[in-house]
């Protein structure tokens, strides 16, 4: 009977050790958790990095963009407030300056920087508490080496607000986009594009403007591809004596249907 007792209790141990070995992990199955692991968090990472990087270069094209279109916006509301060329032999209306692309004013500016625009006389001005001045002035835009030591250019436009100054004016100057390569002003005379103009000497103004600028490649210059021109058209609704003569004598020549 004592030998059937100890028969009996070794059967159970055996039964616990086997039953405890069933339950466990080979060192087979611990290695493929291990590399299933592994995967996972590689995908893991690589798909949250993506999308950070995603994230980081949408905010950054955003940013930029809104820096464009608020370029943009200042310099159509300059081009579409330009006044009435003055006089010549008048000795009034000393406000308003003649738009003349071959001949600039001395300016600072011009042996710092390329100019892009003639002195275009606007009345873009902002009133306020401290800028007590009428809301026309005086406007040039000029591409200057780019602050931050890139090879590319920084736009820049420059205000003289003071036009009644018994001293000579001073002019703020502000950069409104980094990063660009190139720009030009052409104007519109009704028919062609126009690199130049001369208000002295036709008595007139353009038809429209046309401001283009030109981005300089973002990162790699390799890599990236030259962006495409961006260009604004801004119509000139001012009408000089002269146009007007102009355009009834075009009216009156045309034929009667």
């Amino acid at each position: 009977m004592i030998a059937a007792g100890h028969h009996a209790r070794r059967a159970r141990r055996t039964s616990i050790r086997r039953s405890g070995g069933e339950g466990g992990f080979t060192l087979l199955e611990l290695l493929l958790a291990t590399a299933i692991g592994a995967v996972v968090l590689l995908v893991v990472n690589t798909t949250f990095f993506g999308a950070l990087r995603l994230h980081n270069t949408t905010h950054d094209k955003i940013d930029q963009d809104l820096v464009l279109q608020r370029t943009l916006g200042i310099v159509r509301k300059d081009l579409a407030g330009i006044m009435l060329p003055a006089n010549p032999q008048a000795t009034t209306n000393t406000l308003s300056g003649q738009l003349m692309s071959d001949s600039f004013s001395t300016h600072s500016m011009d042996s710092m920087g390329e100019r892009v625009t003639p002195d275009i006389t606007t009345s873009s001005g902002h009133i306020d508490g401290w800028t007590p001045f009428a809301e026309v002035q005086t406007v040039a835009y000029y591409l200057t080496a780019a602050a931050d030591g890139s090879p590319t250019k920084d736009l820049v436009r420059v205000v003289t607000r003071n036009l009644l100054s018994a001293a000579d004016p001073i002019a703020d100057t502000y950069t409104l986009l980094s990063g660009v390569d190139s720009a030009s002003l052409a104007y519109f005379d009704g028919e062609f594009w126009a690199e130049t103009w001369d208000s002295t000497a036709t008595s007139t103004l353009p038809a429209a403007f046309k401001f283009s600028l030109v981005l300089a490649p973002r990162g790699n210059a390799i890599s990236s591809a030259n962006p495409g021109p961006v260009e604004l058209i801004v119509p000139v609704y001012v009408t000089t004596p002269t146009s007007a003569q102009l355009a009834a004598d075009a009216a009156l020549a045309a034929p009667v249907l």
